[in-house]
């Protein structure tokens, strides 16, 4: 019996080999063919035995928005996904206080639902709109890594606190009413939201709370579900916002350190792995494939402490949920519904990394280095189909789309007695 499970071994650790080997040469084949130079440049990687296999899987790579994936594993382990944050406003006669409760996600579609529930409320205009340092409000599609300021917010909140700004509240209206329609939830297309502030100013401390102020609760969506937007749409503010606050229970180093990931095997400067940029540098996020692939494998079990599983946040390629993927894979059937992953592109970088359903999970990534971005897509779709090839037939999930909208249609601001 000992010599026989001795073979069985040998020959399951052979085939392994094998096939390991088969998709080495398939990348290194498939490579200069897509235009994508040179190979020593490109990284891959995949465990299904225990082991982690693939090409330069030690090399540091810039991994781009893949390291959302290591923000959500840093909140997974740190913070309650279940979690709403809920922003109080007080508002006495003509004056609003906003209470902020770090609510990573607050950009300009939820600023707009914001402005539309007062208006529901009957309020129009206020003579002075004060903000604490915990509310954090930007809607700038940055290209490089920038830290959201409060002087930034206050900018950003008065340009929307401005009635004579038609045009652009109603282009902003516009854009959440399209992206509300996408994700199944009703907007009243024809009637734009208008605040108007003749003043907007941080406040250190509630200059209305002795006013016997009416207090209005305005809840975010769980956090589980502002991680599956953050994914899906590629969100670095929210990114970002989500590290910091998970920083603040524990540093993403120590966390790193904790579940036995060498120091050496990363290098992360901010949660949404956009470049810091200054006149005469650029720095970015690196990581291992080995590292990447290990914090998935870990992320997968995380999220079963929250009742979650991976594709409650993370996007699941098959053309229901938005971002990236829905565009991905339409020449590979054989895929749809059986990645769960994360897409990256930065100047120079494009990456992939998830899981590939295949008799369960096997986690993979795919680091490419080159100026040709858009072959590096391609590329990476025709290799994952050569890992269902090489691993095993596709196992796809049920999947449900999950709606990513900040808003799920009920009340969006909860009145509270004094």
């Amino acid at each position: 019996m000992k010599q026989l499970l001795l073979l069985i071994s040998v020959f399951s650790f052979s085939a392994f080999a094998q096939t390991s080997e088969s998709l080495v040469l398939d990348f290194k084949t498939m490579l200069p063919k897509s235009g994508i130079s040179p190979i020593s440049e490109q990284t891959f990687c995949y465990n299904q035995s225990g082991v982690v296999e693939g090409y330069q899987v030690d090399k540091l790579q810039r991994i781009a928005s893949v390291t959302k994936l290591l923000s959500t594993f840093a909140a997974s382990e740190t913070l309650d996904l279940n979690k709403r944050f809920e922003t109080k406003l007080y508002i006495s006669g003509e004056k609003l206080h906003i209470e902020g409760s770090r609510d990573p996600y607050f950009e300009e579609e939820k600023m707009m639902l914001l402005m539309k529930a007062l208006n529901d409320l009957g309020y129009k205009s206020f003579k002075t709109v004060t903000f604490d340092k915990n509310f954090i409000f930007s809607d700038v599609a940055l290209q490089s890594h920038q830290d959201i300021t409060t002087s930034h917010t206050r900018l950003r909140l008065a340009t929307y606190l401005n009635s004579k700004n038609v045009k652009f509240l109603r282009t902003q209206w516009l854009a959440a009413y399209t992206f509300a329609q996408e994700e199944n939830v009703v907007l009243d297309k024809t009637r734009t939201p208008s605040i108007n502030a003749t003043t907007v100013t941080l406040s250190d401390g509630n200059p209305l709370i002795n006013s016997l102020p009416s207090i209005y609760i305005y809840k975010s969506k769980p956090l589980h579900a502002i991680l599956k937007s953050m994914n899906v749409m590629s969100k670095n503010l929210v990114a970002q916002n989500v590290y910091l606050e998970a920083g603040r229970v524990k540093k993403f180093e120590t966390l790193m350190t904790e579940k036995g990931i060498d120091s050496k095997s990363y290098r992360i400067y901010n949660g949404s792995g956009l470049p810091i940029k200054t006149p005469n540098s650029r720095t970015d996020n690196l990581a291992s494939c080995r590292t990447v692939i290990k914090i998935i494998a870990l992320l997968s079990e995380s999220v079963k402490k929250h009742n979650l599983i991976l594709s409650d946040i993370v996007a699941v390629n098959g053309g229901e949920d938005l971002g990236s993927f829905r565009d991905r894979f339409k020449d590979y059937p054989e895929t749809h519904e059986a990645v769960i992953s994360k897409t990256g592109t930065l100047m120079h970088s494009s990456t992939l990394a998830g899981v590939l359903l295949i008799n369960g999970k096997v986690p993979f990534a795919i680091l490419n280095h080159t100026t040709s971005t858009s072959n590096a897509k391609k590329f990476q779709d025709s290799f994952v189909s050569r890992f269902f090839y090489h691993l095993g037939e596709a196992t796809p999930m049920d999947y449900s789309k999950i709606s990513i909208f900040p808003w799920d249609g009920t009340s969006a601001l909860l009145e509270l007695s004094n």
